[in-house]
């Protein structure tokens, strides 16, 4: 028997034995129908799948739960786009907090608000924005 051959035999038990508490969670997660396709497959332990992506469930901790298609879609109403935060989007969360800075949140812009619940804000550019955040940044100090 050769050294390559020796060496990569111990190496491959001992990737085995690393691996198995993580194989055997696999298995108890796929019994379960919580995970199949690529996962399972790079793991070994399921037929390897080629094409589509396979959706995987991911927690997504106490308040934001994930829809029946497997993502939450974005708080304001005829948005449609996935939520990244707090339960909007990526563009809309950047004006949540652009509001929140200032102090001109509306009561109906929660964290974790229902999809399509919330009003869309039109906010005051040029002048009339200017003079918008100088009446927040008075109301602020008052």
């Amino acid at each position: 028997m050769s050294f390559d051959k020796l060496l990569k035999d111990a190496v491959r038990d001992e990737v085995t034995r690393a691996i198995a508490p993580l194989a055997a969670a696999v298995e108890q997660l796929k019994s379960q129908g919580l995970i199949v396709g690529r996962l399972a497959a790079a793991l070994g332990t399921g037929p390897a799948r080629r094409g589509r992506p396979v959706k995987v469930p991911v927690g997504r901790g106490k308040k934001g739960k994930a829809s029946a298609g497997g993502q939450r879609v974005c708080a304001l109403e005829n948005c449609g786009r996935p939520a990244r935060s707090k339960g909007y989007c990526a563009a809309h969360y950047q004006k949540y907090r652009m509001l929140e800075k200032t102090g001109r949140l509306p009561a109906d812009w929660a964290e974790f608000a229902p999809e399509g619940s919330v009003k869309n804000v039109t906010l005051p550019r040029g002048r009339a924005g200017a003079k918008a955040l100088a009446e927040a940044r008075k109301k602020s100090r008052d």
